[in-house]
């Protein structure tokens, strides 16, 4: 029974360590959301742009 006790006491005190981490990264994101949309847009569009080029290039072989 103490043995369940303390298991359930550290997994208490691991969960709330992880929370303090996740409001810092939280934190971080929402001082830099500006940085963070524009990082996250760019590698959509990349991403795009490169599917584009590939289908254009299949296309070209095609002809």
């Amino acid at each position: 029974m103490e043995y369940t006790e303390e298991g359930l006491l550290s997994l208490a005190l691991k969960r709330t360590s992880h929370k303090g981490k996740d409001k810092k990264f939280r934190k971080k994101i929402d001082e830099h959301k500006w940085i963070s949309m524009i990082l996250v847009s760019l590698i959509f569009l990349s991403t795009i742009n490169a599917i584009m080029i590939y289908n254009f290039f299949k296309i070209l072989q095609n002809i």
